[in-house]
């Protein structure tokens, strides 16, 4: 994997390898799906503005002003980028594309706030705008342990609900639809 040194480091090489390795044998179902992208809006210093496409089973980085309609908008400061890019974690436009979400993706209009708290009491941030629209919003407060969990299959999203590691504010129609990435 290549040094993570910028922001245009990661998005012009970072996650087109990941993106590689995940469709590495791939079948032609999660290949074959339609175009995803998304703009990635890295506030405070260091930080700049972003977009990837994905389309016809390849990646490109491009200048954000060539994509004016974004099926996803994610903002975040630096520092939260910055921690979420030296973590582990695919970045979501290819983990959407390699678990065939994008369909559900498409279909999801509104704003989702996301806070997850951290083993040392500090919070992690982002804010994701589905379909250009700011409308609905919802919140999701929860552990990163527990987000990660709820990603990976091992936490059901309605059962995290249930026993109270997901807290929301909000809409509940979009955090019904929002479940469905995560299954």
């Amino acid at each position: 994997m290549a040094a993570i040194s910028t922001p245009e480091t990661y998005f012009a090489q970072v996650v087109p390898e990941q993106f590689a390795a995940a469709l590495a044998g791939a079948p032609s179902n999660v290949i074959d799906q339609p175009e995803l992208s998304a703009i990635y809006e890295i506030s405070g210093a260091g930080g700049g503005t972003y977009a990837l496409r994905i389309a016809d089973g390849k990646i490109e980085a491009l200048p954000s002003d060539q994509l004016p309609n974004p099926d996803i908008r994610v903002l975040m400061s630096y520092d939260d980028w910055r921690s979420f890019a030296e973590s582990d974690a695919t970045d979501m436009l290819v983990d959407y594309m390699s678990r065939r979400k994008v369909a559900v993706v498409q279909g999801l209009k509104g704003t989702v706030q996301l806070e997850l708290e951290r083993s040392d009491g500090s919070i992690w941030q982002s804010t994701t705008i589905f379909g250009g629209q700011e409308q609905p919003a919802l919140t999701l407060r929860m552990t990163n342990e527990d987000y990660r969990a709820m990603l990976s299959g091992e936490l059901n999203g309605q059962m995290a609900f249930m026993t109270g590691k997901l807290k929301f504010e909000g809409s509940l129609p979009l955090l019904m639809q929002i479940g469905a990435l995560s299954s």
